[in-house]
């Protein structure tokens, strides 16, 4: 890969936020109805949080992961591929979200267990592994390859480039943190108002809204900074 190119978190950021300020609405759009649509439906009619690893049971984690997760990487997928080509019309952005989705499903199944493996039992290595496949979803948007190819074809991209993207991704996953607690903290806040004022039906809409409104920023984010890394990345 050549030398200069600038993976810098600031310089990741900064390039990310020009792509998505001028075409913000476009992608909010793309992405609302596969996250916060899902995660309003499921945190006001899906099954309770789990507290206790006994109340992780098959049917918990297919309805508040595993769903949940599969139909946002259609938005990712249809973002990643509005933002790579902003003069493409957004049906075919979102069209390309649904045919990408089973080679991209199949590519993350195979990495699922190195991935996890190396996250549980070292946690560098399977972080780094993470790094390396980080454009697995632009790849998929805009090249559309099998499952393998798309594993090796993020794997060459990232080649020489794997501990950058790592610190990117560390500092994304602190920031991610500390939002999220601020904002179920807000939304926790408003809530009680609400239930204290006697409008309980409103409190958990609002409950449930600001965490939604998060996850869909940050779903818009995630494909963003990942397109333009493989942008930078790609020959």
């Amino acid at each position: 890969m050549p030398g200069d190119i600038n993976l810098t978190p600031g310089a990741i950021w900064r390039d990310s936020v020009a792509a998505m300020r001028p075409d913000f609405g476009t992608l909010f759009s793309l992405a609302a109805p596969f996250t916060l649509l899902v995660d309003m439906v499921t945190s006001l009619f899906g099954p309770a949080q789990p507290r206790t690893m006994a109340e992780f049971t098959p049917r918990t984690v297919f309805l508040l992961i595993l769903l949940p997760g599969i139909i946002a990487a259609i938005a990712q997928l249809a973002v990643a591929h509005r933002i790579a080509l902003p003069a493409a019309a957004p049906r075919r952005a979102l069209a390309t979200g649904f045919i990408a989705l089973p080679a991209y499903a199949a590519a993350l199944l195979l990495s699922a267990l190195p991935t996890g493996f190396g996250i549980i039992c070292f946690v560098i290595p399977g972080l780094y592994i993470t790094a390396r496949l980080f454009v697995l979803v632009p790849v998929a948007a805009c090249e559309q390859l099998g499952p393998i190819a798309l594993l090796r074809r993020s794997w060459a991209l990232t080649a020489g480039q794997g501990w950058a993207i790592l610190w990117f991704i560390v500092l994304g996953l602190l920031f991610i943190l500390g939002a999220s607690l601020l904002a179920a903290g807000v939304g926790a806040a408003r809530a009680t108002v609400l239930m204290l004022v006697g409008a309980k039906a409103i409190a958990g809409f609002v409950a449930a809204l600001v965490p939604a409104m998060l996850a869909t920023g940050f779903s818009i984010a995630a494909a963003a900074t990942q397109t333009i890394i493989y942008l930078k990345l790609r020959p």
